[in-house]
């Protein structure tokens, strides 16, 4: 988001089946991460061939709210599947 006022882009990325999560590196410039799903494709990298502290902060940024989301995702995860255990349970009680 800007912060002085100025227009923005916001990109909503809804994953499905189709996916990659790859990082290109190379000897002499910064490596390129990128989210391949279906048609679309979101590469992220620093501007010109530095990698300067800004560069190091945003990608170790990058790395704990990407931990955050997956340990989010287990969580919901482990809790439907209980979910889906109960009521397959339930279902079996009811039919006794």
């Amino acid at each position: 988001m800007s912060d002085d006022g100025r227009s923005f882009t916001h990109i909503s990325y809804h994953i499905a089946d189709a996916w990659r999560v790859h990082t290109a590196t190379y000897p002499d410039t910064t490596p390129i991460f990128g989210i391949d799903a279906g048609p679309s494709f979101i590469s992220i990298t620093t501007m010109g061939k530095v990698a300067d502290q800004a560069g190091v902060e945003f990608a170790r940024a990058l790395a704990s709210e990407a931990r955050k989301f997956a340990d989010e995702m287990e969580r919901m995860h482990a809790a439907q599947l209980a979910d889906a255990d109960d009521d397959t349970k339930a279902a079996g009680s009811d039919a006794a």
